[in-house]
């Protein structure tokens, strides 16, 4: 038998499989480095337009003959203009008008890089898992580290507070880029999760608790939500159609409880425990 055209197409097929994974990691690093061209086009702009707002504002202070404050402006203008920095440490005490001017800017600047960033994670998390699966973990690095960059350059670690709302998507793409930074920002905290339902079971530990699953949008994975019984009553019941419902009544109230079905939205208050196969959420509650 002749064994030619078999080895001619697993030829092919190990350098068609090499080239698409080659071509996932450098996709990745070109993406960050979009993000990275879009962020620089956004902070000039942004620069642009504080210059002709500080020009205003000088133009109105010499007006009213405020020396002092034409002063401080007319400095920051070539402060900028020298050093194309703009930070909370650049705050001045006075004018106020120019105070409230920078910190303005600086918020401005702030929410459209992190939007940048925010749209270009989900798809460095997918080049990271596709190079991972395929076993170029030194590729799946090289991707992880560009998901580091950005984040360590333009997004600082914020922890929310127990009133926060943190989608389930953000928790998910989190921990699918950077653990250790996910960690730093939400492990150990108290918040309120946003998703989908996508699923709920007893506990297979505690048949006394139950998990709830929630999905973000386009990104794969699980928040696993622990509802202790010691706190809630559960019941599950057949809406129309035999679709399951999941029924979460708090022991203190008389109220009729949440009832929770595939695909219906849920916020769900909790504490992050961090990653562990999915993201943990414990001694869960649905906010009234």
């Amino acid at each position: 038998m002749d064994y030619r055209p078999l080895i001619y197409l697993l030829c092919c097929w190990f350098l068609i499989s090499g080239a698409i994974q080659a071509q996932s990691s450098t996709a990745g690093e070109a993406e960050a480095q979009k993000c990275e061209d879009r962020i620089a086009a956004v902070q000039r702009d942004v620069f642009i337009k504080y210059d002709d707002a500080l020009a205003e504002l000088q133009a109105g202070l010499q007006k009213t003959a405020d020396l002092e404050g034409a002063l401080a402006v007319r400095a920051e203008r070539q402060r900028v203009a020298q050093e194309q920095v703009l930070s909370e440490a650049n705050l001045a005490a006075e004018p106020k008008t120019l105070r409230a001017l920078q910190a303005q800017t600086i918020a401005r600047m702030q929410e459209m890089v992190k939007q940048l960033v925010a749209e270009t994670l989900p798809k460095l998390v997918e080049f990271k898992k596709q190079l991972t699966v395929a076993g170029k973990l030194d590729e799946a690095v090289a991707v992880r580290a560009a998901i580091e960059k950005l984040q360590n350059a333009h997004v600082p670690v914020a922890r929310p507070d127990a009133g926060s709302i943190v989608p389930a998507e953000t928790l998910l793409v989190a921990y699918g880029g950077d653990r250790a930074r996910a960690d730093k920002t939400y492990k150990g905290q108290k918040m309120i999760v946003r998703g989908v339902v996508g699923g709920f079971r007893a506990d297979p530990a505690d048949a006394k608790n139950y998990q709830v699953f929630l999905t973000g949008g386009t990104t794969g994975g699980w928040v696993q939500c622990t509802f202790h019984g010691g706190d809630h009553r559960f019941r599950e019941e057949k809406a129309a159609f035999n679709v399951a419902v999941l029924v979460i009544t708090s022991k203190d109230t008389d109220s009729g409880g949440a009832r929770l079905q595939k695909g219906s939205p849920l916020d769900v208050r909790g504490i992050c425990e961090g990653w562990d196969e999915v993201v943990r959420m414990n001694k869960c509650e649905v906010p009234k």
